[in-house]
C-alpha cells in the first residue's frame, strides 16, 4: 500500500464551563491552637481538627454516649464498670466521660 496516511481533523478545544463567572469565595476563620475547644461550624470544625491532628492530640470514646472526643472535651469524671474477660475473670473497666454527658 502506497499512499499518505491521513488523520482526522482535530476538534477545537472547549472552554471550561466555569470560565467567565469571576466568582471568588473567601472564608475568614480564626486561628486555632492545639487544645482549643471545637467550634460549631462544619468548615471551622475541619480546620480545628487538622490543627489537633498535627499536634498529635488523639480522640477517646466517651464511656456513656460513645462519641469520639478530644481530651479538652472530656470531664474529669471516670465511669468504672466490672466486667469479665473471656476466661471469666473479673476485670475493672474505666472510661472517661465527656462534658456533655456529665452535664
Amino acid at each position: 500500500m502506497t499512499g499518505k496516511i491521513t488523520h482526522p481533523p482535530k476538534r477545537p478545544k472547549r472552554k471550561p464551563r466555569h470560565a467567565g463567572f469571576g466568582v471568588v469565595c473567601i472564608l475568614e476563620q480564626r486561628d486555632y491552637k492545639p487544645g482549643d475547644m471545637p467550634p460549631e461550624g462544619y468548615l471551622e470544625w475541619h480546620e480545628w481538627a487538622e490543627v489537633q491532628r498535627k499536634a498529635g492530640i488523639k480522640q477517646v470514646a466517651c464511656g456513656r454516649c460513645g462519641k469520639w472526643k478530644t481530651p479538652q472535651e472530656l470531664s474529669g469524671v471516670i465511669d468504672t464498670t466490672m466486667m469479665r474477660d473471656r476466661r471469666g475473670s473479673p476485670v475493672k473497666v474505666e472510661s472517661l466521660v465527656c462534658l456533655q454527658c456529665n452535664g
